[in-house]
């Protein structure tokens, strides 16, 4: 550990920042010139940081995004307790204090930390073996082992849960469609119903009789029936597993193609490590946009104005404008610059600035996701030869209006 500050930003430091190391993913909409705009449809369209920031700590807006709302009318028929991302006010907030005690530093560094670097150079010596890997399944084997440690998918009766995983985050892709076809329809119950009978309904019976401290057990001892726990699971081992799953391939894609900011991650201690992954989290923010709607009128400040959305607005917050804007991030932010100066007169800003959210609904998991960042792409570094065999394609998610990394091959030479 950095023994004091004044060490740590020496340190830090070391990491230059390149104006021509620019983002990856490249925005499909065109840079904005206001930090709101309201389109034709009366949606609102938020692009800077102190807004959203504002907007996301209301207590007068509710989740409208990953599909919530169309989820929530399909699901309160059968279900008493609905997902905690799709929870509001007091119900959510206590939710999200007996939970959190899963996701801290603390038991991140006592529970799960020994768990991440066994699992890790398992699959780097599988890497050795086989002298090249697509690193989309290399990183979802690692995060989805991860989340299932935390969950509590830990007694499968059958190997190939990253399979079914994946098999139900394909669902998430069509959740919610006017108009599904019966392929699709057929396909969601099959990969659920394996997800169900061979990972969740064992470990509820698992902890029936043994509680652990994960999140199953947590569930059971709230009397949550199998669907709501097995609902859970998904928000929580999916929504995890995949989105740390890109952000290890974006983040190794730029620290291949930077050597300098390759070998800080080598030398660099563990807060300038850190501090280069959630600089690239704030240029490449897996989750592209949040959506709210506000229950009442907010009233919030906007570039020395006070601003009122209406009620029952739906608020679209871009995420890739947010983390650029000037004033929070400075000129120059689409680079990657890991001692980037944020704006102090904001207030605290997150060194990822809003690629885990804010307010209620920040990702709680936030802590865990860049620790198991840093320990595979430190281990993947460390391999000499590695390189990248041919740039990944960058596809788009319509359902987190983000990006996903496919056909990234790397090889040993």
């Amino acid at each position: 550990m950095v023994a004091d500050q004044a060490t740590l930003q020496t340190s830090r430091e070391s990491a230059a920042c390149p104006a021509d190391h620019q983002r990856k993913v490249s925005e499909r909409e065109p840079h904005p010139h206001k930090a709101i705009e309201v389109d034709a449809g009366g949606v609102w369209h938020i692009h800077g940081y102190d807004e959203t920031r504002q907007i996301l700590r209301s207590d007068v807006v509710k989740q409208a995004g990953f599909k919530a709302e169309d989820i929530i009318r399909r699901t309160t028929t059968v279900m008493q307790n609905l997902p905690i991302l799709f929870l509001e006010g007091e119900q959510h907030h206590r939710l999200r204090r007996e939970t959190n005690r899963f996701f801290t530093p603390t038991v991140t560094e006592k529970k799960y930390h020994d768990f991440m670097v066994g699992f890790a150079d398992a699959q780097i010596e599988k890497l050795k073996t086989k002298r090249r890997a697509n690193l989309d399944d290399l990183t979802a084997e690692m995060a989805m082992q991860v989340a299932a440690q935390v969950v509590g998918l830990t007694d499968s009766v059958l190997p190939g849960l990253n399979a079914r995983v994946n098999g139900v985050l394909s669902i998430s892709k069509t959740v919610g469609a006017d108009t599904p076809n019966l392929i699709h329809l057929v396909a969601a119950q099959r990969h659920l119903l394996a997800f169900l009978w061979l990972d969740v309904k064992p470990a509820i019976r698992k902890r029936r009789k043994n509680p652990q401290e994960d999140v199953i057990t947590y569930l059971i001892s709230r009397n949550y029936s199998d669907l709501e726990i097995l609902t859970e699971c998904v928000v929580y081992g999916v929504a995890g597993m995949a989105t740390t799953r890109e952000f290890i391939c974006l983040a190794l894609w730029h620290l291949l193609d930077n050597p300098h900011l390759r070998q800080r991650m080598l030398v660099g201690s563990q807060e300038e490590r850190y501090a280069i992954l959630h600089e690239i989290l704030r240029l490449e923010p897996v989750v592209g946009h949040l959506y709210r709607r506000t229950t009442d009128e907010l009233h919030i400040q906007s570039e020395g104005s006070s601003v009122t959305i209406p009620a029952g607005t739906l608020i679209d917050m871009n995420l890739y404008t947010t983390n650029l804007d000037p004033v929070m991030a400075g000129e120059n932010g689409a680079s990657v610059c890991p001692v980037r100066p944020l704006n102090s007169t904001l207030g605290k800003v997150a060194e990822s600035v809003m690629s885990f959210g804010d307010g209620a609904h920040r990702c709680p998991g936030a802590y865990i996701a860049i620790q198991e960042s840093d320990i595979l792409l430190v281990k993947l570094l460390q391999l000499d030869t590695l390189r990248i065999e041919k740039e990944p394609e960058l596809v788009y998610n319509a359902t987190i209006r983000g990006y996903e990394v496919h056909k990234f091959a790397v090889t040993l030479d």
